[in-house]
């Protein structure tokens, strides 16, 4: 009994050093400390789970931080997969995707993207609500999987990359308001003036 606990902890010790995680449950190095956060839905159970996520990750969640997260509605659907015999449903996939934006400011989205995670599972007919837990429990896992790949996908994002993209957003933005006051200061040199009224 004591040599398999020893084992048993030893093991636990390895796949420790070797940085194993259990699914879920380790931490992505951010290369952004500090981000700002809206969402769609604040009051989600998606947008919770970002937010702790997030400072799970040691990301500071600021008002006052340069770049903002913004998180948009998560979205569900579900499509039969496979049919028995008797054309009643047996399998379902189930689908649930969020889009993402990183903003700064009043500027267009410097960053759009969005995640997506797949489930299949077997519909039992004999056991309705067993099946209807099973999908429920799905559901909470896909949310998981959604914000671990967004954790993933921030990830890859530097404040460098976005403080360039910040630098050519604004240039396009100055440029296009340029030529629309372009535009209208054409249009009113074109229109004909109207000659001065005069009286015999």
């Amino acid at each position: 009994m004591l040599k398999r606990s020893l084992t048993v902890l030893g093991l636990a010790f390895l796949l420790t050093a070797c940085g194993f995680n259990l699914r879920g449950t380790g931490t992505t190095q951010m290369a952004l400390t500090e981000l700002d956060f809206a969402a769609r839905d604040a009051f989600s159970t998606l947008s919770k789970q970002v937010k702790e996520s997030l400072a799970h990750n040691k990301v500071s969640v600021s008002s006052s931080a340069p770049f903002t997260l913004y998180l948009g509605l998560e979205e569900n659907s579900k499509r039969t997969a496979s049919f028995t015999a008797g054309t009643r449903s047996a399998e379902y996939t189930l689908t649930s995707a969020v889009s993402y934006e990183l903003r700064s400011g009043n500027l267009p989205a410097l960053l759009k993207d969005s995640v997506e995670v797949q489930r299949t599972y077997a519909h039992n007919q004999d056991n309705v609500t067993g099946s209807g837990q099973e999908e429920v429990l799905l559901r909470e896992e896909m949310r998981r999987d959604l914000v671990m790949q967004l954790m993933m996908r921030l990830q890859a994002v530097t404040p460098a990359q976005l403080q360039d993209l910040q630098q050519q957003t604004q240039r396009r933005q100055d440029a296009e308001i340029q030529a629309r006051e372009a535009a209208i200061r054409a249009q009113q040199f074109d229109e004909p003036q109207q000659s001065p009224i005069s009286f015999p």
